[in-house]
């Protein structure tokens, strides 16, 4: 069994590039989608701008903040503002002001009714692919709190992403609704890849996990960076999760590279903060939104627990964010408290282990079947 962690996690890294990118793949799909629905006869930038402006605006709920909840961003993000009850007031607030802008810069009258269906049709874009995404989107609220997630796209990849920015530009110089159906087309026909992808991913996984008579009791599959190639899988077997890549080619057979394992959390393990405490009531929150894909690590200081389901790399262990409880050691405070720990740093030699994996290289590398 892999060592539990002795020391905190490291500082974040900047997620200003993730970020980035997600909002340009927005923003293409959300262009692509309004100059396709644009009304004939009506202004096509005006059409344009209303649908951009609401291909972007389920993310405003970043600037939702609450200082003295640590989760906040984990309750909010993907929450009300990406459901489909929400989008026709995305849609009607993006209309509106695209409308009173255009009036404004004195580019022509632009009724909002006329811009309402472009806007529309940026937001749902947004919505469906947050949608094939990992991480978890609230499409059905207030009807459910579901997370829905279908696992087929990264949220970075750039063969999905540059064809079609490419067609967006050229679909909006030269007026073209064709151009602007072709790049929605290249962007779908991408993600059914991946979700066939996926299908054969999950099926080689617990392939290998059979022929080693492991019957696991969860287990998921997800993409990594800019690939539908390496896949992240985590299974759980007894009381330990493990995690590793499975790469499969268009051509040839599925691959396993095995990875780290980590201990899955339970509400009785030592170091917990008590379950009616403010800390502990963080922890069940917590483990909602991980929908139970809880790691357990102990700190020299306390502990944490993290969502197992996303790394850095497809074979580590160390989870993307995780919640941690003991002493306030970063304010040299013997005082409990909860903190939100996040680890997106890659250590050196990461991008070339990545490499190996994307490649088929890595020695850890065996037969699904």
């Amino acid at each position: 069994m892999a060592a539990l962690a002795t020391k905190r996690f490291r500082p974040a890294d900047s997620s200003a590039i993730v970020k980035a990118m997600d909002n340009l793949t927005h923003a293409a799909l959300g262009l692509s989608a309004g100059l396709l629905v644009a009304r004939r006869g009506g202004s096509l930038p005006a059409a344009a701008v209303a649908a951009l402006l609401a291909a972007e605006a389920p993310d405003l709920d970043v600037f939702i903040r609450n200082g003295d909840d640590p989760l906040v961003s984990f309750r909010w993000h993907r929450h009300f503002t990406h459901s489909f009850f929400f989008m026709p007031i995305c849609a009607l607030a993006s209309a509106w002001l695209t409308s009173w802008l255009f009036r404004w810069r004195q580019k022509g009258e632009e009724p909002w009714q006329g811009l309402f269906l472009p806007a529309l049709a940026g937001v749902l874009t947004h919505l469906l692919c947050d949608g094939c995404t990992s991480y978890g989107t609230m499409l059905l609220w207030p009807f459910n709190e579901v997370r829905y997630a279908w696992d087929c796209l990264p949220i970075i990849d750039l063969f999905a992403t540059l064809p079609l920015l490419t067609l967006v530009i050229l679909a909006y110089r030269r007026q073209s609704r064709r151009l602007a159906a072709y790049g929605l087309i290249w962007f779908t026909g991408y993600a059914f890849i991946g979700v066939w992808q996926h299908h054969r991913a999950e099926a080689s996984l617990r392939a290998w996990l059979s022929t080693r008579g492991i019957e696991p009791t969860r287990l998921t599959v997800k993409p990594t960076v800019s690939n539908l190639l390496v896949w992240r899988g985590v299974w759980q077997h007894k009381d330990h999760w493990q995690v590793g890549a499975v790469r499969v080619p268009p051509w040839g057979p599925a691959m396993i590279a095995p990875g780290d394992e980590r201990l899955v959390w339970k509400e009785t393990m030592p170091g917990n903060p008590p379950t009616d405490s403010k800390a502990g009531k963080d922890f069940a929150d917590f483990s909602k939104f991980t929908q139970g894909w809880n790691s357990y690590a102990a700190f020299e200081a306390g502990v944490g627990i993290g969502d197992i389901r996303f790394g850095m790399l497809p074979t580590s262990g160390r989870p993307l964010w995780s919640v941690y409880f003991g002493r306030d050691t970063k304010h040299g405070s013997n005082n409990s408290t909860v903190e939100i720990l996040m680890d997106r740093k890659l250590e050196d030699g990461d991008w070339g282990r990545f490499g190996g994996l994307l490649d088929g290289s890595d020695p850890r590398y065996v037969p699904a079947r």
